[in-house]
């Protein structure tokens, strides 16, 4: 006869060893999975052709390819291709976003590093393609958000793997970032830095700027493209003599606000020409109102590249802006 104390603590241990054996199991698939294939913001779409080609594919398109605000040519905001069921292959399974939609069960799933890691895995289901659709249209911000903020930290962690060491007037306002070692610092003042890197087929370059927070400021925000605007006339030059670097207003600039480093920002997208010159391109902002140290910063990065797609360059040139950090 099994005295219950007894019965009682090896059924607490054979507990125990069951969920530490699926803890175990658990890590031990996080640790052998493999590594996710893809380029920058692709996604693996897999949806029967039937249910891509009606209603809530039509949807899913609208807002998951919708086109990028800030660049001179339209470009998806993510790169989708679309597989059925069949040919989501071993391979596929990899990539490094991954969105199912199904006729089924309501339900949104939003997992990580299912078969791959880093990977998001997402799963939409829904009885009917109308209710599909509306879930779509429900769902579709937060999840382009996390799989924007997926991309941009794998994306940090190759982008700033190596970075130059914080110049001084990064220290003395307080904060830090992480600025890879390609791009030069060719002005430094104590309220100001600008680095800058050429290549063959592209120039990127950073402005960093530091000012008091006014005590009064008629609308939050609204000095961000005259300031952007008198310190690219100081310090970005076009080619011909006299030319500068100012704002394009034609397409007025989208501003979106946001918190960085539990600090209230704005970020802003934007279209940038030369005066007296025919260079333009993207450009993205951070206004960051830094209380700890009463001081405005902005981070400001801009793209010339006539001769590729932007999307992929302003996002490594956001994921380098994003990497500050407000020291207390």
């Amino acid at each position: 006869m099994v005295r219950p104390l007894a019965f009682l603590l090896s059924s607490l241990f054979f507990l125990v060893s069951c969920n530490q054996n699926e803890l175990g199991k658990a890590m031990a698939d996080e640790t052998t999975l493999p590594s996710s294939n893809g380029g920058r913001l692709d996604v693996i779409v897999v949806a029967e052709e039937s249910l891509w080609q009606d209603k809530a594919g039509e949807v899913f398109r609208k807002y998951f390819a919708r086109s990028q605000d800030g660049l001179p040519q339209s470009e998806a905001i993510l790169s989708l291709k679309q597989v059925t069921p069949k040919q989501f292959n071993n391979l596929l399974q990899r990539a490094r976003n991954v969105i199912i939609l199904n006729i089924g069960p309501e339900k949104v799933v939003n997992e990580q590093n299912q078969y791959a890691k880093p990977q998001r895995y997402i799963t939409l289901s829904a009885p009917n393609q109308d209710t599909l659709a509306d879930l779509i249209k429900k769902e579709h911000e937060h999840l382009i958000s996390d799989i924007h903020d997926g991309e941009m930290y794998y994306l940090q962690k190759r982008v700033t793997a190596k970075w130059q060491k914080n110049s001084s007037t990064l220290e003395k306002r307080g904060v830090s970032m992480k600025i890879p070692p390609g791009f030069e610092r060719t002005v430094e003042q104590p309220d100001l830095l600008v680095f800058w890197n050429k290549t063959l087929k592209t120039q990127q370059g950073i402005i960093i700027h530091f000012e008091p927070i006014p005590d009064e400021e008629m609308a939050i925000g609204s000095r961000i493209i005259p300031l952007r605007d008198s310190l690219t006339q100081l310090h970005v030059p076009g080619d011909n003599d006299g030319s500068y670097m100012i704002v394009e207003d034609y397409i007025p600039p989208v501003f979106t606000n946001m918190t960085i480093d539990d600090q209230f920002a704005i970020e802003t997208r934007g279209l940038w020409r030369t005066e007296g010159d025919f260079m333009g391109g993207a450009f993205i902002s951070y206004t960051i109102y830094d209380e700890i140290h009463h001081q405005k910063i902005t981070l400001d990065a801009f793209l010339y590249a006539p001769e590729v797609n932007k999307r992929n360059f302003v996002l490594e040139l956001e994921a380098i802006l994003r990497t500050i950090e407000i020291k207390d």
